[in-house]
């Protein structure tokens, strides 16, 4: 059947309600230091506690305390030095009686995830958000244990919602019939959208503009953006479309075009964006809204969530593409009791000239992140009831919600976050306060909880779930799924897009600032062709195939 051909067929509805505890998050975007090596070595001993089951998995782990190691970014929003500062984490210690040795590095790189992989010594465990495209790599070479059996036979958890959505198995284990990684999973459809475009409604109102529907009315309205003075400052100082990246832009505005910044697939065949004539209408576009100053021409130099924030909560942002809590919901909070008439909605992805209209920024029920297991480890089995722990009803509220009676109360047996966590008094923001307590849900190998992103929301004035209004523009058809590559497939794509992708960010950079002229982008096609993306296509083709063929 086709891999897609049903949104139906990865909208899941299955578990007990215990196990739909699912949660959106701020993502990791930290790196880590590589481990000195797989930490065998066992704490001072503890006091033997009395045994019970956590969804068949028997805690405490151990009866002497253990220490593993775990290599893993920090995150952006985590305002810590170690995740071990999480409560969440010091519950789990205290209920597993495993001690993880976090390994945090300063700055986040795939570099530095390379130079780990590379380095000999690796730690128990591994954290990436690629693992799709890297764990079969990693696995072949004999990095990473293959973990199907110990799953089988330690991981009552996670086997359970293997066995009772397959799709899920399916889409994490490799071309060779090994499960490398544990990904963070999403039980729940509404919550498969991640950013959308956000807008100004209080700008719209006063410039007694409607939301826009087309590519054309988004040129108009960030036109008036600009020209109207709809911050009422007297000064021609708005920003009518801000970005911390051009992918984001890209995610807004090049399905519009049929396109999309990366990989897609269209009747079967997988395109890659940029290497698709009709790419030359999006960086158009683009060039068109740069040089008229509708789109932020500091967009290469700020890129960090601080200048955005300091753009939108000074009144100078009319429009974004951002997330739905860490953008929407916390600018809204961040402005109450500043600008009374402030007020951000999200608007459906805009149509264009040939009629396309696709949301692309959504996520499969298995997420490309997740954690992975060395082979060097001494502690196989410890290791992966560990790993079990986080998606037992227990670890999924920790990892989620964080320690009852700190950061949030049942109430009426539904986890309710404190009010200290949803409406913080020292200047952070919720999403801040929160992962002080807890990893998030949406950023780790556990479950999300759907119920942390409503209440989020509620707290940031959003009365409706904005999320929602996606859901007739995900095409699933049109989306590239969570495919793996053999260890030759692995080989040719990933390094061959390694020096590809650099040349297409610097070049149509340039495009769209004026450097370039846009009518040179037949050469741009004819450049990819020979760096080899021909190539690099027959290997997502292969395992695109694949992946349809296992469904």
């Amino acid at each position: 059947m086709s891999a897609v051909n049903n949104k139906k067929n990865y909208v899941i509805v299955s578990l007990t309600l215990a196990l739909l505890l699912s949660a959106c998050s701020s993502s990791n975007n930290g790196g880590s230091a590589p481990s000195s090596s797989p930490s065998g070595e066992s704490a001072p001993p503890s006091s033997s506690a009395e045994k019970r089951d956590v969804g068949g998995l028997q805690v405490p782990i151990v009866d002497e305390k253990l220490t593993l190691s775990l290599w893993s970014p920090a995150g952006g929003n985590f305002r810590g030095t170690n995740f071990n500062e999480k409560l969440s984490f010091q519950k789990m210690e205290e209920n597993t009686n495993i001690h993880i040795d976090f390994q945090h590095a300063s700055e986040a790189s795939e570099e530095a995830f390379n130079l780990l992989m590379s380095s000999g010594r690796l730690p128990d465990i591994i954290y990436h958000s690629a693992w799709d495209k890297e764990a079969a790599k990693y696995g072949n070479q004999g990095a990473l244990l293959p973990l199907e059996d110990l799953i089988d036979e330690h991981a009552p958890n996670l086997k359970r919602i293997l066995d009772e959505n397959p799709e899920i198995r399916g889409q994490i284990t490799s071309p060779e019939g090994h499960i490398y990684y544990l990904p963070n999973i999403m039980l729940n459809s509404d919550n498969l959208t991640q950013m959308f475009p956000q807008v100004r409604q209080d700008w719209l109102d006063k410039l007694g503009l409607d939301a826009p529907e087309t590519t054309e009315d988004w040129y108009e309205m960030l036109k008036a953006f600009r020209e109207g003075d709809p911050n009422e400052n007297g000064s021609q100082d708005e920003i009518p479309l801000v970005t911390v990246s051009l992918r984001n832009i890209m995610y807004l505005f090049a399905p519009a075009f049929g396109v999309d910044m990366d990989f897609f697939v269209e009747n079967g065949e997988v395109k890659y964006g940029p290497y698709d004539p009709r790419f030359q209408e999006v960086v158009e576009y683009l060039n068109r809204l740069y040089e008229e100053r509708l789109l932020d021409t500091n967009y290469l130099v700020d890129t960090t969530f601080q200048s955005l924030t300091e753009k939108v909560t000074t009144d100078v942002a009319g429009a974004w593409f951002g997330w739905a809590g860490s953008y929407m919901g916390n600018f809204t909070t961040l402005m109450e009791g500043k600008h009374d008439t402030f007020k951000i909605v999200p608007v459906a992805p805009p149509k264009g000239p040939r009629g396309d209209q696709r949301h692309v920024s959504f996520r499969y029920p298995a997420a490309a992140l997740g954690l992975a297991v060395s082979s060097q480890t001494n502690h196989p089995e410890e290791v992966i009831k560990w790993l079990d722990y986080q998606y037992s009803e227990e670890g999924i509220i920790l990892n989620n919600f964080g320690v009852e009676g700190v950061s949030y109360d049942l109430v009426d047996g539904e986890p309710v976050y404190k009010d200290e966590v949803l409406y913080p008094q020292d200047g952070l923001t919720n999403t801040q306060v929160l992962l002080n307590h807890t990893i998030g849900g949406g950023s780790w190998a556990t479950v999300e909880d759907p119920r942390y992103s409503r209440q989020i929301q509620t707290a940031n004035g959003q009365t409706e779930n904005p999320l929602i209004n996606f859901a007739d523009y995900l095409d699933f058809d049109f989306k590239l799924p969570p495919i793996q590559f053999t260890s030759e497939e692995s080989d040719i794509a990933v390094s061959g897009m390694a020096d590809i992708q650099t040349y297409v960010d610097e070049t149509i950079n340039a495009i769209i600032m004026g450097r370039t002229p846009v009518e040179q982008y037949p050469s741009v096609i004819e450049r990819l062709e020979s760096m080899g993306i021909e190539r690099v296509l027959e290997q997502y083709q292969a395992a695109y195939d694949r992946f349809v063929d296992s469904q």
